[in-house]
């Protein structure tokens, strides 16, 4: 998707320019008020912007056309009930299947996907938040757009309703093959979630990348997080049902990580938390840490916002490790740049999603 857009309200500015993948999950990062709501508005026509905006091969606006919204074959879920009232949660859904494009996913998959099948008769004035979201979801895709635009579509459900809802949101998405931009206040939600980031501070682009390089990139506010992490996309080598491990494919090495049942191959993404890996000058012969890996200091990065810490940035070859380390162990190490050591990562620490 191709984006060169202005738009401005009261004493507001939304300059953007920036092509989105039209593959994956892109996430609009960025403090609040910084143009996230106003963008997706102005991508789906609803806010008048000047400039360009083309979708694959189809220009949607530019100094000669303007594409209203509804033919714009954009799915876009706003924060607000945008539900027809008059209808009942299966009138809302039959709606939107009625008028997609061809192809896309059945109403059985949503509604068994988003656990909404229950629902299907009853009026929306008697639904919660949470179910509210979940139909809005399944409405959206059902209608099979050419991206799909999300405005913190979890923002009304609970912490076990939101990750169960986002793997289902994002195995339809990979099923229909869509490109998705969404806005996501979570961090677990933006680490689960995006293939992509793109992050606006004050109407403008401050950076986009792939998710790890943002997760590093030191204009950026992530590396500097009590939480900072690494996900790596990667692979299940095996699983040992006796002791309920995971072997996980890390370039050269493969390392153990707690979970349920997961079948041999499954592409999972695994976040590794900087407070989660320590740093040691030898391989230790015994300890409860499983998981030792060597690795090389790339950067030593001084840490603002927690007083007496310093992130150190590993590299494994194929893939970075960030660890969070006290002044004083960095000292008491004599840590340098280009220096070969030994990142040493709890297991039970270790999250795959």
């Amino acid at each position: 998707m191709k984006i060169n857009l202005g738009y401005s309200i009261g004493g507001f500015h939304l300059s953007v320019r920036q092509d989105i993948p039209l593959t994956g999950i892109t996430v609009l990062a960025g403090p609040s008020g910084a143009g996230k709501t106003s963008l997706l508005r102005c991508l789906s026509g609803f806010n008048r912007a000047t400039g360009i905006v083309e979708l694959g091969n189809k220009t949607l606006q530019n100094s000669e056309v303007f594409i209203p919204p509804h033919l714009r074959q954009i799915g876009l879920m706003t924060q607000s009930n945008t539900l027809f009232p008059h209808l009942t949660v299966l009138g809302n859904l039959k709606f939107a299947k009625d008028r997609a494009r061809t192809g896309g996913t059945t109403l059985d998959q949503v509604t068994k996907g988003f656990e909404i099948d229950h629902l299907l008769q009853r009026s929306i004035s008697g639904l919660s938040g949470g179910e509210i979201a979940r139909v809005s979801l399944a409405r959206s895709l059902l209608s099979n757009p050419r991206i799909l635009l999300l405005d913190e579509p979890f923002a009304a459900l609970d912490e076990e309703a939101r990750i169960k809802i986002a793997i289902c949101l994002k195995s339809m998405i990979e099923h229909l093959q869509i490109p998705v931009l969404m806005i996501v206040h979570d961090f677990g939600d933006f680490c689960r979630l995006a293939d992509h980031v793109v992050y606006l501070q004050e109407g403008k682009i401050l950076a986009s990348g792939k998710l790890s390089a943002v997760l590093l990139d030191p204009s950026l506010p992530f590396h500097s997080r009590e939480d900072a992490c690494m996900v790596i996309k990667t692979n299940v080598d095996n699983y040992d049902k006796k002791l309920a491990l995971s072997d996980v494919r890390l370039g050269k090495y493969s390392i153990q990580v707690p979970t349920l049942t997961v079948n041999k191959g499954t592409q999972v993404r695994l976040r590794i938390r900087g407070a989660d890996v320590s740093i040691a000058r030898q391989q230790a012969n015994t300890s409860s840490i499983i998981n030792t890996l060597a690795v090389k200091v790339v950067e030593i990065r001084k840490n603002n916002t927690q007083p007496g810490q310093q992130t150190v940035i590993l590299s494994a070859g194929s893939f970075l490790l960030l660890a969070r380390l006290t002044t004083k162990s960095i000292r008491e190490l004599d840590l340098k740049l280009g220096d070969s050591v030994f990142a040493r990562i709890k297991a039970s620490a270790a999250l795959l999603y």
